[in-house]
């Protein structure tokens, strides 16, 4: 006879971990406390602003119905060359451009009303994912590299890389989309597109705070020096490591690091465990994630290699050899940022008392 509640080893891994992160973060409240205000300062300086207008946009353009009809302006692109539904390629412009998360998170938006099939959006969530020009260009080629060419050369990489993927994705096995539109009343639309986005954001910002406060620890601990030392891994090479759990630590890199843009292209089309957990608060409890991740060191090696055959055609290193590294957090944008979460609580309180009415 089966003994019953004994743990298994994953969940005894489990519980040493958070374990020793919570007894990290009591023996290094300093280093802690320190790197969660510098993490919730980036969240107000660039997540919020570069993130939640896309969010509230295409969440409105799910809603209303409406990326149906823009869809039209280009219908021959998703119809003759990717052989996909053009709501998907709408989305798949939406996330190109918008940021990592927003892309699933409309897909989820699109599942949960009925207007595709589970399948649909998990093959479609292999591509719909980038970091968007915004973010490639200000927090790496301006900070690291001084300039711009070099966020535009990793954003071209991992655009690319997520082209093959939607090829060879929509091309050997087919998409479906609902025929049936449904529309939102007019007067809801603005409110929940704000207050679904507010609640996104607010998932993605403690992610990263969160996450912050662990890599804290590891540093803090000198578990992250023994790494380094024991791979014999320079500080830009550490860094690349770090990224891996958090992407916006790439701002750190020093000196026009040039001989390690493939590799940053790789961890910019990875995106970071960080992001990944983001993905899986956000995304449909109807949707797995499993094809996205098996796919990802895959699109991850196309990045890299697209970034080797572009980098001696975009760039010359010989005159943007100069390195800014100016500290993101340091962008002007913390006032706003407190008043579009002061407007985010106000409309959820409303919408409340109406419902409460």
């Amino acid at each position: 006879m089966k003994q019953k509640n004994i743990p298994k080893s994953k969940d005894i891994l489990l519980c040493i971990s958070l374990t020793l992160i919570s007894v990290g973060m009591a023996v290094y409240p300093a280093e802690v406390s320190s790197t969660v205000k510098e993490s919730v300062m980036r969240c107000l300086n660039i997540l919020i602003p570069s993130l939640f207008a896309f969010m509230v946009s295409a969440s409105m353009l799910v809603n209303s119905g409406c990326i149906r009809k823009l869809t039209k302006l280009y219908q021959p692109i998703p119809k003759y060359i990717f052989r996909m539904p053009e709501s998907i390629f709408t989305v798949f412009l939406i996330s190109t451009f918008a940021g990592y998360p927003v892309g699933i998170k409309t897909l989820s938006d699109m599942l949960d009303r009925g207007d595709i099939d589970t399948t649909t959006a998990e093959k479609a969530a292999c591509f719909c994912y980038c970091g968007g020009p915004a973010f490639y260009s200000g927090a790496i080629g301006l900070t690291v590299f001084g300039s711009t060419k070099a966020g535009l050369l990793i954003f071209l990489s991992v655009m690319l890389s997520n082209l093959v993927i939607t090829f060879k994705t929509c091309r050997f096995s087919e998409l479906k989309e609902s025929k049936q539109v449904r529309i939102h009343k007019k007067d809801n639309i603005l409110i929940d597109g704000i207050t679904s986005a507010g609640k996104s954001i607010s998932i993605i910002c403690m992610t990263v705070i969160f996450f912050s406060a662990v890599m804290a620890v590891l540093k803090a601990s000198g578990v992250f020096g023994f790494i380094q030392r024991l791979f014999g891994l320079s500080d830009n090479d550490a860094i690349l490591l770090s990224s891996l759990f958090e992407i916006t630590s790439l701002s750190e890199l020093n000196g026009s690091p040039y001989r390690l843009l493939p590799l940053i292209c790789a961890c910019c089309s990875f995106g970071g465990i960080c992001i990944i957990m983001q993905l899986f608060a956000l995304k449909s409890d109807k949707m797995s994630l499993f094809r996205f991740l098996k796919l990802r060191p895959f699109a991850a090696l196309l990045s890299a290699l697209f970034c080797k055959i572009l980098q001696p055609n975009l760039i010359d290193e010989a005159l943007t050899a100069v390195s800014y590294n100016h500290s993101l957090v340091k962008v002007n944008n913390f006032s706003a940022s407190i008043c579009l979460i002061l407007m985010i609580f106000l409309l959820n309180y409303k919408k409340g008392l109406v419902f409460s009415d």
